[in-house]
């Protein structure tokens, strides 16, 4: 069914999106930088976008009300996979971005919002930065 392809790719394109914004996020925070300059830069430039910009400030707050629970992310990302598989198409940038929700999901984020991705990405700086967690 075309449909059901059409919405794989799409959903495959959002969650590798809010994979990168999420990860440009945390490099900007970890840089010293001020997320809000980040987010009014994107939004002047070719790449301003919607999702960005409604979801951007649930992130710095890391609050996360559910939109779309990252567990439906994470298995459209799966079902995209597979259908690049069936075409013998390689997707590793689609592959990481599923491989962050999935570790997004075994940290007990699968009921948030898909953009709570985010937390995959600010743990993981937490834990190197000094005085951060183990």
């Amino acid at each position: 069914m075309p449909e059901m392809e059409q919405k794989r790719s799409l959903y495959m394109i959002m969650g590798s999106m809010m994979n990168a914004f999420a990860e440009g996020l945390e490099l900007t925070e970890r840089s010293g930088l001020d997320p809000q300059t980040l987010l009014d830069v994107l939004d002047l430039g070719a790449i301003a976008n919607p999702m960005f910009k409604l979801k951007s400030p649930t992130m710095i707050k890391n609050t996360y009300s559910t939109a779309f629970p990252l567990k439906h992310q994470q298995k459209d990302m799966r079902l995209a996979l597979a259908l690049g598989d069936e075409n013998a198409l390689s997707m590793p940038v689609a592959a990481a971005a599923n491989e962050a929700f999935k570790k997004a999901r075994s940290l007990g984020l699968g009921d948030a919002d898909f953009s709570a991705v985010y937390e995959t990405f600010s743990q993981a700086s937490t834990r190197d930065r000094p005085g951060g967690a183990a």
